[in-house]
Parts: structure tokens; sequence; C-alpha cells
């Protein structure tokens, strides 16, 4: 078993279930964001309702301190992001489309376009 799998299965056990609406979680579910030879960060995001969770794993004589300050980081980075993509004016087919409004033929060739030009970089995308 690789030490991927072995790492995810650890944290499964800790974080069983999304605390925000219970899913449970499997290993697709955790991303490995760095790897150090006594430190890993992981990123546990929930698909049903995107909530997020950093989470770092000491081995071995890793000091703990060092993976608070690694996950504080993470978490004050992704707020940045977070302020950063709310000042933008960047308007996406998603940004109009409200949930009393039906999807039209226009929404759909909207979003075919957006994802057509579309080169995955969200932090491109929201930085503007």
């Amino acid at each position: 078993m690789d030490s991927d799998v072995r790492i995810k299965q650890l944290v499964l056990r800790r974080m069983e279930r999304c605390i925000v609406c219970h899913r449970h979680f499997d290993q697709d579910d955790i991303s490995v964001i760095s790897r150090e030879q006594d430190m890993w960060t992981m990123l546990v995001a929930c698909p049903e309702c995107h909530a997020r969770n950093y989470v770092a794993a000491v081995m071995n004589d890793g000091n703990p301190d060092e993976a608070q300050l690694a996950l504080r980081r993470l978490s004050e980075r992704a707020a940045e992001d977070l302020d950063v993509a709310a000042q933008t004016d960047v308007v996406s087919p998603l940004d109009r489309i409200t949930s009393d409004s039906p999807v039209s033929a226009a929404d759909v060739v909207d979003m075919y376009e957006f994802l057509n030009d579309f080169d995955g970089d969200f932090h491109a995308l929201f930085r503007g």
C-alpha cells in the first residue's frame, strides 16, 4: 500500500464525516497539497456542501507547532483568495443564474462559451 493511501486512511479515521452536512468522506475527497519529510498538508473538501478543511499530518519526529503554522498560513491564504474574489468584477454565466430562474438555451450557450475558453486557472479567474 503506498504512502498516499495510508495517510489518507489515517485522515479518514479522524475526519469520518463533514461537520456541515454530515456526508461521509472518502479518499477521493482528500487532496495532498504538499509533502515534506516530516509533514504533509492536505485539503479535505466535501463534494456535497463544498466545506473545506485543511489537515496536517506530522510524521516521525515532526514539529506539531510547524504543522499548526502551516495550517494557519493555508487558512489565511484561502481567506485572502476569497476577499480578492469578492472584490473582482468577474461576471461568469453562473453569476446571472438564480435559483428562481429556469435555465434557458442562452444560459447553456453562455456556459459553453465560458467553459470552452476557460483554462482551469481559478486563481487567475478570481484575481481578475
